[in-house]
């Protein structure tokens, strides 16, 4: 299955369409936040599946954008983008990073790979607290 997390339902929506009309399974999971789009890998082959990266990249790329726009000029010099991490027991919590970190961050790897450091940080960090260490 691949997750991909979306803040807003104008672009959930488009991507939800996409998919749909490419013949591809897809379930909703809501959380606090954000809502994740749950795509089933069945029947997907890399041309597709880079087709719909490109989606989503464009996509939460200009979710982004417009999240920044709406936030007050403080806040946008704060924060004012960021993204959800599913912990190991199932709690997401929310990760605020400025715009142009994340911006700078997806000019050299995916979605999916920031997703996969992410990850990586996230059970690393929790195996290390579950130690006592």
């Amino acid at each position: 299955m691949l997750e991909y997390v979306f803040f807003q339902e104008t672009p959930r929506k488009r991507f939800q369409d996409f998919l749909t009309a490419q013949g591809l399974a897809w379930t909703l999971e809501p959380g606090d936040l954000e809502t994740l789009v749950v795509v089933d890998e069945a029947g997907l082959d890399d041309e597709l599946a880079e087709r719909i990266e490109a989606i989503y990249d464009e996509l939460f790329s200009a979710e982004q954008s417009v999240q920044v726009r709406n936030l007050p000029q403080s806040a946008r010099d704060d924060d004012g983008s960021g993204f959800v991490i599913q912990l190991p027991d199932g709690v997401r919590v929310y990760v605020a990073l400025p715009q142009e970190l994340i911006q700078r961050l997806l000019t050299v790897i995916t979605v999916e790979e920031l997703g996969t450091l992410v990850d990586a940080i996230t059970h690393a960090v929790t195996r290390r607290e579950g130690t006592g260490a």
